[in-house]
């Protein structure tokens, strides 16, 4: 069994866990240490997303990872012909084409210090990777997304968890997000592209 498993309770973030638990720091990142102190409940209330939190059993006062989920899709009738057909043939094999398809987007995924580095990152992605397919789930999901940090290390981390890039490319991906108002912006931003502060990654539920 996993750590989460063995040495944690699951629980929804509450007003009342941050009360009575340690600060939540993941020692690195004071945008995400802000998110789920200040942030995550008011998220909650005005349901973008839902927070859920990992405490050790044996000290209660001590949360070991945070997460934030919420209901996404990705767009593939908006994608380049190449690309759409390859995703249908990925996705459905054909059998019906969907212009959208559902999935579940980790917006916010932190371990606190203390417990970096121990693979607890990976079995909180394969928690909720089990819980979508879960039968007590109650709505399709096929996909796990992220928008993951543009960083060598965060999406290192989410391509050996079995998550894929949807563009190769920055400027393709960013065209999909923003599409261009008319060809004249379209060539201006191809000739000048932009690092995109995160990439957009996918991950099929069904593909193990």
């Amino acid at each position: 069994m996993s750590f989460i498993d063995q040495k944690c309770t699951f629980e929804v973030l509450s007003e009342d866990i941050l009360s009575e638990c340690h600060p939540f720091t993941c020692g690195e990142d004071e945008d995400m240490d802000e998110f789920f102190s200040k942030d995550a409940l008011t998220y909650a209330r005005r349901r973008i997303g839902k927070s859920y939190c990992f405490r050790l059993e044996e000290d209660e006062k001590q949360i070991v990872a945070c997460f934030t989920l919420s209901n996404d899709s990705i767009r593939i009738w908006d994608l380049g012909s190449s690309k759409k057909n390859a995703m249908w043939k990925e996705l459905t094999n054909r059998e019906k084409m969907l212009s959208r398809f559902p999935g579940v987007l980790i917006g916010r995924l932190a371990l606190s210090e203390s417990f970096a580095g121990k693979g607890i990152g990976t079995e909180i992605l394969d928690f909720i990777k089990m819980w979508f397919l879960s039968e007590e789930n109650k709505t399709g999901c096929r996909l796990a997304i992220v928008d993951a940090k543009n960083k060598p290390r965060v999406l290192n981390f989410y391509e050996k968890n079995g998550f894929r890039y949807l563009f190769n490319r920055e400027i393709d991906e960013d065209l999909y997000i923003k599409p261009p108002k008319n060809e004249e912006e379209r060539k201006t931003r191809i000739q000048n592209p932009r690092t995109l502060a995160t990439r957009l990654m996918y991950c099929d539920l069904l593909s193990d």
